[in-house]
Order: C-alpha cells, then sequence, then structure tokens
C-alpha cells in the first residue's frame, strides 16, 4: 500500500492510530527511506517497482516533456517503462496480480487494473480514459458494486473506491501481488501545507482504511499466508513563490510563438517536477545557447529572493541517475516551485489552495519516508537505519519467492525472517 506523500514526520502520528501501530509492532520498519531525483510520484513509483533508478527506468518526470504543453500528459501507461516491473516478473511466474490506481500501471497485463489518469486536453473523455487503461470488465463489475462510495473525483471518495474494491480482492483472494495507491494525504497536503492538522486527520482516515484491509485479510482466511507492507513516497516543502521558467526563457527570446499563442519554435524548454526544473536544449552543442540560457539561470539567482538554489549541469544530472537528454536541472530555492507555463509573470505567488510541493532533491533535510513491512517472512521488532526506495521492490520481490535480475537496488535482508534465522 502507497500513502502518497507518507513522510518521516508521521511516525509518531502513526504509533498514536490503532492498526498502524498494530502493522509497526507486529513487524519492521524504517524512518529514513531515500528517494530518488526528482522526488515526483511517478518517478518514485517506477524506481520503487523496477528498482531502478530513472535512467535506466526511463521515467524521468511525472509528465512527457512536451514543448508548448502547459498541461502535458503523464507517464500513465505500462509502456513508459524501460525496465521490468515487479508486477510483470511475478505475473510471469503465475502469479496474479492487480493495480489499483498505481502510477503508470495503466494498460497493464496485469488480471485487474483501475488506471490512475486523469483528462490532461480538451474534448479528451473522462470514462473512456479509465477504461481504455485497465481491465474493463473488473472497472464495470467493481463501479456496480462500490459506485455508491464514489460521492465525487475527490482524493477521499476514491481512496474509500480503491480500498472497497481492495478489501474484496483480499477477502476472495483472488491475487498473490495487490499495489494499492491510496492519494488523499498528498492532496491534502498540497492544499494545506506539510505539517497541517488536516494531514493529520486523513492520516487518522487512512489508518481506518488499513483496518478495513486487515479484516478482510481476516474474513478471506489469508492471515497466515499474507504480508502488509506500507510506505510513502516522498515528502514536502512548503511553499509561497512558483516560477514561470519556460516564461523567463520565453523573455529571453528562446521561445517563438505564432499569431495564434501556439509554440512555433524553441531552443529551450523546462520540464516543471514542482522543486526542480528538467531542462532540455534543442541544440546542446551550441555554446551560444548555453550562455544565454545560464544568463536567465543567473538573472533568477541573483535577487534576494532565493529562487534557485542549484542549478546542474549534464554531467551531474548524469551522476544522479537522472537521465539523457536533460542539460540542465534547477533545484528551487526555499520556499519556490516551477510551473511550465510559458507566459504571465515570470514570479508570482503561489497559487490559491496550493502550499506544499515536492519534487526536490531526495537528500534535503527531512525529506525522507517511511517503509513498514507485517506479517509472514517479515521479522518481528527490526529497524533497520537508512533503505532506498530502489530497494523496496527487490524485497517485495523476495517475500513472493522472486529475484529482479538487473534491480539497482538490493533486498533488506535484515528484516526478513529466512535471512536472520
Amino acid at each position: 500500500m502507497s500513502l502518497d506523500g507518507l513522510s518521516t514526520i508521521d511516525f509518531p502520528h502513526l504509533r498514536r492510530l490503532p492498526h498502524f501501530r498494530r502493522l509497526i509492532d507486529s513487524g519492521s520498519f524504517c524512518r529514513q527511506v531515500r528517494g530518488i531525483y526528482p522526488t515526483q510520484t511517478y518517478p518514485l513509483h517506477a524506481s520503487l517497482i523496477t528498482g531502478t533508478y530513472p535512467h535506466r527506468h526511463g521515467v524521468y518526470a511525472n509528465t512527457l516533456f512536451q514543448p508548448g504543453r502547459s498541461s502535458p500528459d503523464w507517464h500513465w501507461y505500462r509502456r513508459f517503462l524501460k525496465a521490468p516491473p515487479l508486477y510483470d516478473i511475478a505475473r510471469r511466474a503465475g502469479l496474479s496480480t492487480a493495480t489499483l490506481l498505481w502510477p503508470g500501471a495503466g494498460r497493464s497485463a496485469n488480471r485487474y487494473v483501475i488506471p490512475e489518469i486523469k483528462k490532461t486536453r480538451p474534448g479528451q473523455s473522462f470514462p473512456l480514459l479509465v477504461l481504455s487503461g485497465g481491465t474493463v470488465p473488473f472497472i464495470l463489475h467493481m463501479l456496480v458494486r462500490y459506485g455508491s462510495l464514489l460521492k465525487d473525483l475527490s482524493y477521499f471518495h476514491l481512496d474509500n473506491l480503491t480500498t472497497a474494491v481492495a478489501s474484496r480482492l483480499i477477502r476472495k483472494r483472488k491475487t498473490e501481488l495487490l499495489l494499492l495507491h491510496l492519494l488523499d494525504l498528498d492532496g491534502t497536503r498540497h492544499r494545506h501545507g506539510f505539517r497541517s492538522r488536516e494531514a493529520e486527520a486523513v492520516l487518522a482516515d487512512q489508518d481506518r482504511r488499513l483496518a478495513r484491509l486487515f479484516e478482510a485479510c481476516r474474513q478471506g482466511g489469508g492471515e497466515a499466508e499474507t504480508a502488509f507492507v506500507v510506505f510513502g513516497d516522498h515528502a514536502y516543502r512548503d511553499v509561497h513563490t512558483r516560477i514561470r521558467i519556460n516564461a523567463a526563457f520565453r523573455r529571453a527570446g528562446l521561445l517563438d510563438f505564432d499569431r495564434r499563442g501556439k509554440l512555433a519554435h524553441w531552443q529551450a524548454w523546462a520540464n516543471c517536477c514542482e522543486g526542480s526544473a528538467q531542462v532540455t536544449l534543442r541544440d546542446p552543442e551550441d555554446a551560444g545557447l548555453r550562455g544565454r540560457v545560464e544568463g536567465v539561470f543567473s538573472e533568477l539567482r541573483s535577487g534576494p529572493e532565493g529562487l534557485i538554489d542549484t542549478v546542474y549541469n549534464r554531467a551531474r544530472v548524469l551522476e544522479m541517475k537522472v537521465g539523457e537528454g536533460i542539460d540542465y536541472i534547477l533545484e528551487a530555492g526555499e520556499g519556490c516551485y516551477f510551473v511550465p507555463q510559458a507566459d504571465g509573470e515570470v514570479v508570482a505567488p503561489a497559487e490559491e489552495g496550493f502550499r506544499a510541493a515536492h519534487g526536490y532533491h531526495p537528500d534535503r533535510p527531512g525529506y525522507s519516508s517511511l517503509f513498514l513491512a507485517s506479517g509472514p517472512g517479515v521479522s518481528r521488532g527490526v529497524e533497520t537505519k537508512a533503505i532506498r526506495i530502489v530497494d523496496i521492490g527487490p524485497t517485495l520481490a523476495a517475500l513472493l519467492g522472486l529475484e529482479m535480475p538487473g534491480s539497482e537496488g538490493r533486498v533488506v535482508k535484515e528484516i526478513l525472517e529466512e535471512e536472520r534465522s
């Protein structure tokens, strides 16, 4: 169970919630899970489920690199992964698999798929996007059974729906690997702030959802065979200022638009990841272009606002295993984040209802997440000091008796019963 936005700071509160406390006390955990760069949901989940960094799995950001698009498409679909995910390995081993709003699993070959997807351009039909990205008979069946829970498409109601679906799959013992992605904590922290009271209220909701999964396992008679693993993907920084970096490129004459406002030609474009921005040059060998682009960076760094904290060049990008085709990565300054729009003022207050962001470098202070595991195969009472998000996939594979060839992560053997016996 991926709790989007679950952070190290949440651990004391989880210990006060009965079902998370049960998970912690009966199993093993880590309070310092290091993410990857950028700390965005889709590259993080891709790293988790493949055990590789973005340079290997190919998902460098939430969104695709689409110059001129203020609302780019996302990496919704399995085809974007260049490294094999755990669910494919499990399926090839004869296991039944399910993904419920799991990032990047749309149009995968899992037995049960409800895709995470949303409209990004005019004229799209949300119901058709969902059905074309998932297992149609399964989705329709679940909507007949549990559609009344979906009062609207808010994350609260989506979490209620997918928890009900997951509970049924567990109770009926339909899958050997079930991947569930819950969204409401992430949305709440974006709206109200990282350490908000509203976020604590959502954790209580997630505790009740965890209880429902535990009860489904008990009713289905699967307790002796079922391990529960809960993890977060990223933390946040509270924000007050947004940076339209592509508007800065436009102001510097690096973007040309036609009379209809469509991008006609670009020399530099940034794929924005909130806390960071990945800048690609049309001609990376053009020294003059590099000078102009770096001039834009210098101007933004020179002001008193501290808009840009760090500029990473291509060599550092490759060293950090982010990926090919990125010439610079900009790390936003404290309280700042990047948005992709190329019109409007370069620097503006944060959008209304947007108070926290992620996507920053994983080594910023207080920026780690959590990993909790309990059940058969998991040792009791072990706290491992630090792991990486790329270690989670190989560890889940080990719990299933599988291996992940080519993984850049390790099996966290210290929490596994057989490895300690």
